[in-house]
């Protein structure tokens, strides 16, 4: 056998045995992960409960008296509706919305959602839940820490929106990891606007047109239907 024979048998060994060794090599590399989108977040619904649940008492705890560095994002607020001819309705509602209640500069806002256009929202002053120590406004006298609070509730359900400016709420609990309290509106009045709805359609903001000469007058519009609500929330970090 020639030199030349020698070296190509050689190199057809050293290949032959590297072959095998590459295979490995190439079955042992990583796969590239599969990236994934997160799973969407629950669809949130409005759950029709006894009329029990809405009159339950709410659950009681430690109160740190300060209306900031507050962050609750669980949770659920329980609402009986009740108007005029019809037996009241408990409905609850799960915690939506930013996990911080503050809306600068001085107001505690939550939130919760139901089924499309539904939900409640619950909003009261932030010196309120620090007992009312300060001066609110300037120059009134401080609220007795624990006395109830005046809160605005809103409630968006059966496609109607009610709301009062006066109701009156209790607070049994609220720390840096829990919250909760009942709440007592004696006349809340329905408005057009749903702020729980993005997709609302109200017409509100536009022009109305002019009526035409000799048209009758329209009868004056009916006041607006009133509802009492009342309930309790509970919501934790």
């Amino acid at each position: 056998m020639t030199p030349a024979h020698r070296r190509t048998g050689v190199v057809l060994a050293v290949l032959a045995m590297c072959a095998p060794l590459a295979a490995c090599a190439a079955d042992q590399t990583p796969a590239a992960p599969v990236s994934s989108a997160p799973p969407p977040p629950p669809q949130a619904v409005t759950r029709t409960l006894a009329a029990a649940d809405c009159a339950a008492t709410a659950p009681s705890g430690r109160i740190v008296r300060s209306g900031y560095d507050l962050r609750y994002s669980a949770g659920s607020m329980r609402v009986a509706v009740a108007t005029a001819g019809r037996p009241a309705r408990c409905v609850e509602f799960s915690k939506s919305g930013r996990a911080d209640p503050n809306v600068p500069p001085d107001t505690l806002l939550f939130t919760f959602a139901g089924g499309r256009g539904e939900g409640a929202q619950l909003e009261f002053l932030a010196v309120d839940l620090a007992g009312g120590v300060l001066p609110w406004p300037v120059g009134a006298s401080a609220r007795t820490p624990g006395s109830p609070i005046t809160a605005t509730v809103g409630v968006s359900v059966g496609g109607a929106f009610y709301r009062s400016d006066s109701c009156t709420l209790t607070l049994t609990m609220a720390n840096e990891t829990k919250a909760a309290g009942r709440f007592e509106c004696p006349a809340a009045l329905t408005q057009a606007e749903n702020p729980m709805d993005p997709n609302d359609d109200v017409s509100y903001d536009e022009p109305s047109a002019p009526a035409a000469p000799g048209a009758p007058i329209p009868p004056a519009a009916a006041a607006p239907a009133t509802a009492t609500l009342s309930g309790l929330f509970t919501i934790s970090k």
